[in-house]
């Protein structure tokens, strides 16, 4: 890990924990804001295949792009969302990627299917 890289946790309510990398080097003021208010407690919801996590940042586009893979880190300004993707697809809103879940924790991605809408989560560093 280098220096423009900071390492998160995502710990839902039903238990299951993501760890992952957000870059600065990739939306340097969508990163510091996020990083600036670690720990953040909010709410996320399952949506086609993607979890969204609500965080109230209110940012815009850095680096925009439709085309994302399954483990990447993004930031959704149309719905101030932090977006994890559980696939390869295209999104129907520009997003920013600005990280991704560590190759580790591929597999428990797919538990994301498991977690109720409206479900609190915990973003962090981890410990």
């Amino acid at each position: 890990m280098n220096e423009s890289e900071t390492q998160i946790a995502i710990e839902f309510e039903n238990g299951t924990i993501l760890n992952g990398v957000i870059d600065r080097v990739k939306a340097p003021l969508i990163t510091e804001e996020i990083v600036a208010r670690l720990p953040i407690q909010t709410r996320a919801a399952m949506m086609r295949g993607e979890m969204r996590i609500s965080l109230e940042i209110g940012k815009g586009n850095v680096k925009p792009t439709k085309e994302v893979n399954r483990g990447d880190i993004a930031y959704m300004p149309l719905g101030d969302s932090l977006v994890i993707y559980l696939k390869d697809s295209k999104t129907f809103s520009k997003v920013n990627i600005i990280g991704s879940i560590e190759a580790s924790n591929h597999e428990t991605l797919d538990k994301l299917k498991d977690v109720r809408r409206g479900s609190q989560v915990i973003l962090r560093v981890p410990s």
